[in-house]
């Protein structure tokens, strides 16, 4: 480690503080923004800064709109202020604000963990992965299949009484034209691949999300007396209220009672538990004979070899991000992040030497190039990345 270090002027130091003060006043100027990352950019004054953004870490606004980031765009602006200027955006406190916070974020990363600049590891970005999209597998009752991805708007297939169509929002609907009984016996699985996503209207109105990796099997008419789909993989749900006809979701041995409600389930089967949070309406989940409720805000941790159940507070923000095209991360280790990758971007994930022992906290927009994502995690200060033939290769970051 160079332990030669820069003393920032008062000056200096009282002229970081005024940026910040304006970005959390939503006042900063276009100008003024270049000129904070400016001194976050500058080598001279880079220890003061990240010190000084770990102390103030706690006066950024947790709610700046992270929707409205242009990552692409973000990330020259950090890495070249000068491509700022004759960009459109509206308005432009929410996107320094949003950037501002990723950044903070990220950076406090870095002064937590081990300390000192090191030398580059000889990785490359030798090509670049595009992000994940509307992709999914429709598979009939009668094995046929329907790639949806290139299917175009409108009936794409119809059982009985059911007609099958893809809607404008490019989401698949299952519309009852009859009496439907005899599709009641009838299952369709929708499953998305790695790097997919799809939702689905099933057949009494009830909406489903998909995430990468997932799928779920459902009824092409739902019977009298209940409702009940089986997944896999993680799935957001919003449930028509019915309350003759209660709607269950399984998952291996658990299951969700609802009437009408909201709520995501995340169970694949290389994560190390499963996670049922409810965001509002009340669900009842049982597991080998054990039942509990949740309430609104609340999550239930299981996993599929126990009987133990532990319920807790959910980070909402956390848990529906990939719903909302964002990673958000909460001091989340190297492992669980590069799961996410191989899901959204079809990768895989290869370690050199020694692996990081790095968490991360920050907000990214799903929609950016993994090479992006990669830059990002690599502000951290402890890790370099390379990318080729759709492989990430993770390394520790040489000290000097």
């Amino acid at each position: 480690m160079n332990n030669q270090t820069h003393q920032m002027t008062p000056g200096a130091n009282n002229r970081l503080n005024e940026l910040f003060q304006k970005y959390v006043d939503k006042s900063i100027t276009k100008e003024e923004y270049v000129e904070l990352f400016a001194y976050i950019n500058n080598p001279e004054t880079k220890e003061e800064v990240l010190a000084f953004m770990d102390e103030h870490n706690k006066k950024v606004q947790s709610d700046a709109l992270v929707h409205e980031i242009d990552w692409d765009s973000m990330y020259a602006n950090i890495t070249n202020p000068k491509k700022l200027d004759g960009r459109k955006r509206s308005p432009f406190w929410k996107y320094a604000a949003a950037a501002a916070l990723f950044v903070v974020g990220s950076f406090t990363l870095y002064y937590a963990s081990q300390n000192g600049e090191g030398k580059k590891a000889p990785l490359a970005y030798h090509n670049d992965v595009l992000p994940g999209g509307d992709k999914a597998i429709l598979t009939l009752a009668d094995g046929s299949t329907i790639t949806l991805d290139n299917s175009a708007d409108g009936k794409l297939a119809t059982q009985g009484d059911i007609s099958i169509e893809k809607d404008a929002k490019g989401q698949i609907v299952y519309l009852v034209k009859g009496s439907a009984e005899e599709e009641m016996q009838k299952i369709n699985t929708l499953a998305t691949p790695a790097g997919g996503k799809f939702s689905v209207v099933l057949s009494d109105g009830s909406k489903v999300w998909l995430n990468a990796s997932s799928s779920i099997k459902f009824p092409v008419a739902f019977d009298k007396d209940a409702r009940k789909v089986e997944i896999k993989g993680e799935a957001y749900f919003e449930i028509e209220k019915d309350q003759k006809r209660p709607f269950y979701v399984v998952n291996g041995s658990a299951e969700v009672k609802v009437l009408g409600t909201h709520f995501n389930v995340m169970a694949y089967p290389d994560e190390y538990r499963s996670e049922l949070t409810l965001l509002e309406g009340s669900v009842q989940f049982s597991k080998s004979g054990h039942s509990e409720l949740l309430t609104p805000g609340k999550q239930i941790l299981y996993t599929e070899s126990s009987d133990d159940t532990k319920q807790r507070s959910a980070n909402i923000e956390e848990v529906m991000a990939w719903k909302n095209d964002l990673f958000v991360f909460n001091n989340t280790n190297i492992d669980e992040i590069m799961k996410e990758l191989m899901r959204w971007y079809k990768v895989k994930v290869k370690y050199e030497g020694e692996k990081p022992d790095i968490s991360f906290t920050g907000v990214i927009p799903r929609n950016a190039n993994v090479s992006n994502v990669l830059k990002a995690l690599e502000l951290t200060g402890d890790v370099v990345f390379g990318v080729e033939n759709n492989v990430i290769t993770c390394q520790k970051k040489m000290t000097k």
